[in-house]
């Protein structure tokens, strides 16, 4: 589905660096953030919280095959951009950031692969059923990721640039 996407702009943004006024500024950013493990865990299974959005909107046909190829097929850009920028953590900059330790927190910061697959899926899913109400869900698995204290706001801003292109790619395909 993604065979001939091309990653090379999204090499090209860098984040931040580590010992940068911005990333500072990011981790005192986080720090505002209050840690609820609740909305974290609502958002953290991507594939749980589209289909309770579609329960939510009554949408009796909903495919849940779609989020789950989505997430496969671009699971192997996602890590390809984490390895080439290789970003640490907020928590591994800064030890004294309470976080919430997850499985989906294994890999490298930037960008968010949350924040990737949930504008990613979101498009789709809103294109399909026309409910906006998917891309707010999008937004909040995107933001999901801040609130654990997993990503700085770089990442997932750059997690929804390649979501977009990732969702236009794929449109523009007629896939």
């Amino acid at each position: 589905m993604f065979k001939d996407f091309n990653i090379s702009s999204f090499k090209k943004n860098k984040p931040p660096s580590d010992n940068s006024f911005d990333t500072s500024q990011e981790i005192k950013a986080l720090k505002k953030i209050p840690l609820r493990k609740e909305y974290v865990k609502k958002y953290d299974d991507i594939e749980a919280a589209f289909k309770k959005t579609a329960k939510e909107q009554g949408i009796k046909d909903y495919d849940k095959k779609i989020a789950a190829k989505l997430i496969k097929e671009s699971a192997p850009i996602i890590l390809k951009l984490k390895k080439h920028h290789n970003r640490p953590r907020p928590y591994e900059l800064d030890k004294s950031l309470a976080h919430f330790k997850m499985k989906s927190m294994e890999t490298p910061s930037y960008p968010s692969g949350h924040s990737v697959q949930g504008i990613l899926i979101g498009s789709v899913l809103k294109m399909k059923y026309g409910k906006s109400a998917f891309m707010q869900t999008a937004k909040n698995i995107s933001y999901s990721r801040r609130v654990a204290r997993a990503h700085y706001k770089s990442d997932s801003t750059e997690g929804e640039k390649i979501g977009n292109s990732m969702f236009n790619f794929i449109k523009n395909k007629n896939i």
